[in-house]
């Protein structure tokens, strides 16, 4: 993860990036964090659950082939 991003799930099949942002205006932040990350151009969404962020991570992991 980098440093300043919050916790996030990138998938490349469909191009969305997912950030666990649960509290707070960080969702502004949205495109900095995808243009730091290298993904511009992917669709960023916001989840505010760790216990669904959990589960998009396992999804994230077994895309991945882990």
């Amino acid at each position: 993860m980098m440093r300043g991003t919050p916790p996030y799930v990138i998938f490349h099949e469909t191009q969305e990036v997912i950030f666990l942002i649960e509290s707070g205006m960080a969702y502004m932040g949205m495109q900095s964090f995808k243009e730091t990350l290298g993904i511009p151009d992917y669709k960023g969404m916001v989840c505010k659950s760790k216990c669904q962020f959990k589960e998009l991570q396992r999804q994230e992991a077994s895309s991945n082939g882990n």
